[in-house]
């Protein structure tokens, strides 16, 4: 039996279609074809879109402070493992230190870019990225797929910390 729970609160919903996105992600930068790093490249542009319409850094941080005191409450039950409960402790303090380090917008990172918001615009046309069209993105496709993962890794790496 599939059991299927409707997350009411749109803040979850957000955070669990980013989660659904940067899985989709990494799994296709993983790959070694070009058109998995197609892929991979268009759920960037997916990922960039979520993110450019709230403030998500602003909403984590109050999710994760949230988590830091539901956490704190099992401090000193006996039945919860303190190393475990200070790994996790630890591990929102890290990404809460790396949420408040970034700078500006995040999603202006891949619109400062002419040449991926060229391909973003024309991914938006059914079959609008093909080599005809963006001979400059057949030509990167052609180059090798350590290259297209670098690329892509270096356009996904303000994202990262959300």
């Amino acid at each position: 039996m599939i059991l299927y729970e409707f997350p009411f609160n749109e803040r979850i919903r957000t955070l669990l279609r980013l989660e659904e996105l940067f899985n989709r992600f990494r799994f296709f930068l993983s790959g070694q074809d070009a058109r998995e790093h197609h892929i991979a490249l268009m759920t960037l542009f997916e990922i960039n879109e979520v993110i450019g319409r709230l403030d998500l850094k602003a909403d984590l941080m109050r999710e994760l402070e949230r988590q830091r005191q539901t956490l704190a409450q099992y401090r000193n039950n006996p039945n919860i493992e303190p190393r475990m409960l200070e790994a996790a402790h630890a591990e929102i303090e890290r990404t809460v230190s790396t949420l408040s380090q970034m700078q500006g917008k995040t999603s202006q990172s891949l619109a400062d870019n002419e040449w991926l918001s060229s391909i973003r615009s024309r991914a938006i046309i059914p079959g609008g990225t093909c080599r005809f069209d963006l001979p400059s993105y057949h030509a990167w496709q052609q180059s090798p797929a350590e290259q297209r993962q670098r690329d892509i890794s270096k356009w996904a790496q303000p994202f990262l910390p959300l």
